[in-house]
């Protein structure tokens, strides 16, 4: 350890007994984000089958 830096923040969670409890919330936030990054893949993916169903459903001859 370097007496100009001290120690780490894992050492400061586990001093403080928040290791588990920043790991659930840390983990809870990157879940929550890969669903939002899910659904906004799955809803562009839609618009563009929607577009391209109804461009081809109601072509004009």
């Amino acid at each position: 350890m370097n007496k100009n830096i001290g120690s780490d923040f894992d050492d400061f969670l586990a001093e403080q007994g928040l290791v588990e409890e920043v790991c659930a919330a840390a983990l809870k936030r990157l879940i929550s984000w890969q669903i939002a990054e899910t659904m906004k893949l799955e809803t562009e993916r839609i618009s563009k089958e929607l577009a391209e169903y109804l461009s081809s459903e109601f072509e004009y001859p």
